[in-house]
């Protein structure tokens, strides 16, 4: 075949002159959809005239439901968040930071171990609180019932065989015990912990001062024996026995106990 516009030689198949790049075959750059050949029709999946019969469902059997599986905490900042999400649990209260760097076996709650001791600090502050709110008979009444309980720390007594006895040996268990009731009432009473009659607080704080007091005059008339007896050191006579510091620092502070009672009962009226 000639080419119509150089009058080459070319294939008779060639839609382009390799000579002179003319269009010999127009019909080869026609963009337009050609007609496909129609579907053939599907075959249908029962014969005609046949009734189709659907799955018959298996008695008894439960139609399983899957449930989502909530993923895995990442090792992230959410971690410490995720595993203490517990009311009060110490995991999440830990800084992002120092959980990541944490080893996973303390990441545990049963490797974290809470201190139940007692602070000090805490103690004595809340004692100084307690102490700042007392009226001015209560702080009387406070102070007189420690310092009854330190003077059974002091000798009680003097004798020329056994030489100082302290109080707590014998002669002031009875007012140690006293002054630690008193300073109880006294706290339940200020606290307001008993929900009873205000007046019957008084009286029980009044009735076991009174008896500390009571117990440490008993304990001066024991103690006082004035038969001479020869020292065990020496060769001067001393008395057989008599009572000492302690004692007597009892029954003041006991006294002081009671004052401050009765002038706080008193502002109460």
């Amino acid at each position: 075949m000639q080419c119509p516009s150089c009058n080459e030689e070319i294939d008779d198949a060639a839609a382009i002159c390799p000579s002179c790049d003319a269009i010999v075959d127009p019909s080869a750059f026609d963009d337009s959809p050609r007609p496909s050949k129609p579907a053939a029709p599907k075959r249908p999946a029962t014969k005609p005239g046949a009734k189709a019969v659907g799955k018959r469902p298996v008695s008894g059997a439960k139609k399983a439901v899957s449930k989502p599986r909530r993923p895995a905490p990442r090792d992230t900042d959410e971690a410490p968040a995720r595993a203490g999400n517990a009311a009060g649990d110490w995991r999440s209260k830990v800084d992002p930071d120092d959980w990541n760097q944490m080893p996973a076996s303390q990441r545990e709650p049963e490797q974290f171990q809470a201190d139940k001791g007692i602070d000090a600090d805490d103690f004595i502050g809340g004692m100084r609180l307690f102490v700042d709110g007392l009226s001015s008979g209560d702080k009387l009444a406070f102070f007189g019932a420690v310092a009854t309980l330190l003077s059974c720390f002091f000798p009680w007594k003097e004798t020329v065989v056994d030489g100082d006895v302290l109080g707590l040996a014998g002669p002031g268990l009875v007012t140690f015990l006293m002054g630690c009731l008193t300073l109880v009432v006294l706290t339940l009473r200020v606290n307001k912990t008993l929900k009873v009659n205000e007046l019957l607080l008084w009286a029980a704080q009044l009735g076991t001062l009174s008896m500390g007091v009571l117990w440490a005059l008993v304990s001066i008339t024991q103690s006082w024996d004035p038969t001479l007896a020869r020292a065990v050191e020496g060769n001067q006579e001393v008395w057989v026995s008599k009572p000492s510091f302690g004692v007597i620092l009892a029954v003041l502070a006991g006294g002081l106990t009671g004052f401050g009672t009765v002038l706080g009962l008193k502002g109460k009226d």
